[in-house]
């Protein structure tokens, strides 16, 4: 039934709406208007402004190599084979400040397992027995060549990891670098089929790979003794494979230019 024409302007007029009344919507009842606010600002998608509520950056803690004199290796050691043996004998400056933990033919295997070390009265010890009672800051290793042709990349990497933590354990308050497995020459390198640089650069490969830039660092000592082939100088060496006594001095040079602080 249609409504009655005078009921529908009683009913306006109660809702304050007249004839003469503007064309304007009527103003919804507080409720809806909140409903509607809250609404508006649930569907907001708008970015906040530049510059507000960004996520920190992480904070760099990586440490950079700097240039030291040689006072900095008077609470350093030395562990390695034939190559930090020729270091010691021909590096005064290292030799009378430094420790030398160091051996020809040692492997990362000795260094880990056997009783090496010779003390004054004699006796061989392990390098985890002479290291008790004794704290250095710096401690260089350089082994590898003595081990190609033991295992692979991966286990040498992981024998090597091990020395590296127990260092750590022992000495918790040293930096531990890394020295990279030098290098032969050319000669060597084309003629070897088991001590070349592809097999010496897998194995340097597995050891970087320790290095956290916090406490224990990587170094290329290879940047200081190559040619621009990336071989052994061969002016440098004699058999392919060690230094001569007087470019040793580029390695220990490499290291006073790459030290933490």
């Amino acid at each position: 039934m249609d409504r009655p024409i005078l009921s529908t302007v009683l009913t306006a007029a109660a809702n304050g709406v007249y004839p003469w009344s503007p064309d304007t919507p009527v103003k919804k009842p507080q409720a809806d208007a909140q409903v509607e606010k809250e609404n508006n600002i649930n569907n907001n998608t708008s970015k906040p402004e530049s510059g507000h509520n960004k996520p920190d950056t992480p904070k760099d803690d990586r440490k950079k190599f700097t240039t030291v004199d040689d006072s900095y290796f008077e609470d350093a050691l030395f562990i390695g084979d034939s190559r930090m043996v020729g270091l010691s004998e021909y590096c005064e400056a290292l030799d009378t400040r430094a420790t030398f933990y160091a051996k020809k033919s040692l492997t990362i295997y000795d260094i880990r397992d056997k009783e090496w070390i010779q003390t004054e009265d004699g006796r061989k010890i392990t390098l985890w027995e002479a290291l008790e009672g004794q704290q250095f800051t710096k401690i260089y290793i350089m082994v590898g060549i003595n081990e190609i042709g033991i295992g692979d990349p991966e286990s040498f990497g992981a024998a090597y990891k091990e020395v590296v933590d127990g260092i750590m354990s022992s000495q918790p308050n040293a930096i531990v670098y890394i020295n990279s497995i030098m290098h032969v020459n050319k000669e060597k390198n084309d003629n070897d089929k088991l001590y070349n640089n592809t097999n010496i650069e897998a194995r340097n490969e597995a050891i970087k790979k320790l290095a956290d830039e916090k406490k224990i660092f990587y170094i290329n000592i290879n940047e200081a003794v190559d040619d621009e082939e990336g071989n052994l100088n061969s002016e440098w060496t004699s058999d392919g494979v060690h230094l001569k006594g007087a470019y040793y001095e580029p390695w220990h040079q490499y290291l006073l230019g790459h030290a933490i602080v």
